[in-house]
């Protein structure tokens, strides 16, 4: 072996040191394979993360409700869905529009996307008022207490954004004019005075206290608008105007 290494050329050991890594060679080495770790651990997240929103978005479901009801001012409205480990529980309430509607049976829908896998969906529905069987295969109840039971234990996925507060509508101050038959001695048949009948009236139909004008049999008070017709239809009212001074 010692001949064996005595007999190598100077040009055969050069070819076998630059063979060996050298301490500088090692530690670029060390660096390139750090860095390309970290290249495969970023790609590893980036995956993860991709895998991820895909299956958040794979957890998405559409939970709609269809019911037949008597006319078309009735709408339906999902509140709330609750999950189970086996279903859905979609609470939905009904409510009847004021105002005029088609009067022929129609169908109020609503649908909602819940953060949820696609289960079968049993629906709790409130607010029904009408005595005739939906064919809907549909849980009807009376009141929101009766709703702790089914949802007893189940999580809530989806709650409806509650509904804008109704403005109130403004208050106008109007004169109003009692017939002068109504009154007799200053009484009226059942004994009121005109200050109580005024009082009484205004109290009904949800106005002001009154201002009591005795020179024309009348009072001054702020009505809603809505009301006025009401108040125009009372027998002992002559004729009612808006106060032009307010």
């Amino acid at each position: 072996m010692r001949s064996s290494l005595q007999g190598m050329s100077c040009s055969s050991w050069a070819g076998f040191l630059s063979l060996s890594p050298t301490f500088e060679n090692s530690s670029e080495f060390v660096l390139n394979l750090m860095e390309s770790i970290k290249n495969i651990f970023t790609i590893l997240a980036f995956g993860y993360g991709s895998l991820a929103g895909n299956l958040a978005l794979a957890q998405e479901s559409t939970v709609s409700v269809r019911l037949m009801v008597p006319d078309g001012g009735w709408k339906i409205r999902i509140d709330q869905v609750y999950q189970t480990s086996t279903h859905l529980l979609a609470v939905s309430m009904l409510e009847r529009s004021p105002g005029p509607a088609i009067q022929v049976i129609s169908q109020a829908k609503d649908s909602v996307k819940v953060k949820a896998p696609k289960l079968p969906v049993r629906h709790l529905i409130l607010g029904k008022t009408w005595n005739w069987p939906n064919k809907e295969p549909f849980t009807f109840l009376s009141d929101p207490k009766e709703l702790s039971k089914p949802i007893a234990g189940a999580k809530l996925v989806f709650q409806a954004q509650a509904k804008p507060v109704p403005k109130i509508p403004a208050m106008v101050n109007y004169i109003v004019v009692y017939k002068k038959e109504v009154f007799t001695d200053g009484k009226t048949k059942q004994g009121e005075t005109l200050q109580e009948l005024a009082k009484r009236h205004c109290k009904e139909l949800g106005a002001s206290p009154p201002s009591v004008l005795r020179i024309i049999n009348g009072f001054a008070a702020k009505f809603h608008a809505a009301n006025v017709p009401k108040l125009k239809a009372l027998p002992e009212v002559k004729y009612v105007e808006m106060d032009q001074g307010f």
